[in-house]
């Protein structure tokens, strides 16, 4: 029963002027029927598409903000299109079951991802990511449809699935607001090292 529910986890591999509380900018629902589940994901964050889609789509350093992930890599790519393998292990009080998946991915960039899983602990997956700008925000849709290689015990019910997806996307939004604040904070130096740049570039007897 630990290790369904774990197969069932792996793949689930901050406005205009207003702020938005983190009550508002997360919600996530889940279907299941028999063994297939569905996921929907609606996340706002106060950056802007690109950011966001940056984070979500920074597979080789994913494993450094994702919770769960061991190691994260882009093991081939053709253009827009990438096949990505991740590995981590998801743990239950004592326990700890490793997984591993293989996805093609492609992407849309600053406006969409897919994902299709060709191997690993997932009998299928199929999800796809949209980002819409929202004001100064951005509007993060993910739909995901995935059949664990096992069967996933009755009692392994939505609520715990949500919880387990809002915190993978808890830790994508941290990242996003986290590079946000770095390049905010380095603004300033740069504007400030151009202008000086400019006097000293300046000929003599310029104004």
């Amino acid at each position: 029963m630990r290790a369904s529910l774990a197969l069932a986890l792996i793949a689930l591999s901050p406005c205009l002027a207003l702020a938005i509380t983190p009550e508002q900018d997360l919600s996530v629902h889940t279907d299941r029927g028999g063994d297939t589940l569905h996921i929907t994901v609606d996340m706002r964050v106060a950056v802007k598409p690109r950011r966001a889609w940056e984070v979500m789509t920074d597979f080789d350093r994913m494993a450094g903000f994702v919770p769960n992930l061991s190691s994260s890599k882009v093991v081939a790519q053709s253009g827009n299109r990438l096949k990505v393998l991740q590995k981590g292990a998801y743990s239950l009080g004592p326990w700890s079951f490793p997984f591993e998946s293989v996805r093609e991915v492609e992407l849309f960039p600053y406006a969409k991802v897919t994902s299709h899983a060709t191997s690993g602990t997932m009998k299928s997956m199929d999800s796809v990511t949209y980002f819409e700008a929202d004001g100064q925000n951005t509007r993060v849709n993910y739909n995901s449809t995935l059949i664990p290689a096992q069967s996933i015990p009755p009692l392994i019910g939505p609520g715990f699935i949500n919880s387990e997806v809002r915190e993978q996307f808890q830790a994508m939004r941290n990242e996003m607001m986290r590079r946000e604040q770095l390049v905010k904070r380095s603004s300033p130096q740069i504007t400030a090292v151009s202008k000086r740049t400019q006097r000293r570039a300046k000929p003599l007897g310029a104004a």
